[in-house]
């Protein structure tokens, strides 16, 4: 049931990952064939990787799929149907029927490359090194905003700069990764056994690390028009976003794992 539960939240993050994959070539005024197919192969990744993630490992057959598979499929489907009554037909054909199609192709993708593929033995000590990585990775994108991208926000002298707006929420996002990372570092070295490690606090964390990674999307490519002097801070924002989704993903792994090494270790001896 998480695993079903876990789908359809990561199937509604679909059009963010459409929105990230195609704004770095959206043209003002129109919609450009190179917007459509970069966001429609993010949102192919992004779905493989989650379905791979929560479909059953070994089993060919998409039997024991189907509830992951409509689970992630259902959101993409009301997603489309909303947009078909309430925005325009062209808008309609260039965003959401592109979605639809490459997240279904996605999650089918998924699935069956997790049927293909077996799960090698994993160890307690591995899952507490992947832990400790993404709780680094959450740190040094903290240490990297305060340092090195709050400060030429707050002296953004660009006509549409917002800074009393942008830094507050900059703060609050090097204070949520330091508070996951803390969590992290507490899971992984205070759990003597499977007892003490919680799937679920592992995926909302994953879930929260998704979030930081769009939220510092939007601005990266939002500076690059406010001139030279944030062109750095760009660089860094895209930087902190790409180091987000590493510790998500790398954190949605290691959630899924912990089930199949419990099982391992409680299963009788025969």
């Amino acid at each position: 049931m998480k695993k079903v539960s876990f789908s359809l939240v990561l199937g509604l993050l679909a059009p963010a990952m459409f929105i990230i994959g195609a704004e770095p070539f959206e043209v003002r005024g129109r919609t450009s064939i190179k917007e459509i197919v970069a966001g429609s192969l993010a949102v192919a990744l992004y779905l493989a990787f989650c379905q791979f993630c929560v479909a059953p490992k070994g089993s060919r057959g998409l039997g024991a799929k189907w509830p992951t598979l409509v689970a992630m499929t259902a959101p993409l489907i009301v997603m489309f149907v909303f947009m078909a009554l309430r925005e325009k037909p062209h808008t309609v054909l260039e965003q959401g029927l592109p979605m639809l199609i490459s997240g279904c192709c996605g999650i089918f993708a998924g699935a069956v490359l997790a049927g293909r593929v077996t799960l090698p033995a994993v160890s307690l000590e591995f899952c507490r090194r992947s832990l400790l990585t993404c709780a680094a990775l959450l740190v040094a994108v903290a240490l990297v905003v305060a340092a090195g991208v709050v400060p030429p926000v707050k002296a953004d002298t660009f006509l549409l700069a917002t800074p009393q707006r942008a830094v507050p929420v900059f703060w609050w996002i090097v204070a949520l990764d330091l508070l996951a990372a803390t969590l992290l570092v507490f899971i992984a070295i205070r759990a003597k056994g499977l007892g003490g490690l919680s799937t679920t606090v592992l995926g909302l964390l994953a879930f929260l690390a998704f979030l930081l990674a769009c939220g510092l999307t939007g601005p990266a490519f939002g500076y690059r028009e406010h001139g030279p002097a944030m062109q750095t801070a760009c660089i860094l924002l895209f930087f902190c976003s790409a180091a987000e989704f590493l510790a998500a993903m790398l954190l949605s792994t290691t959630a899924f794992l912990f089930p199949e090494l419990s099982e391992r270790r409680t299963a009788p001896v025969t």
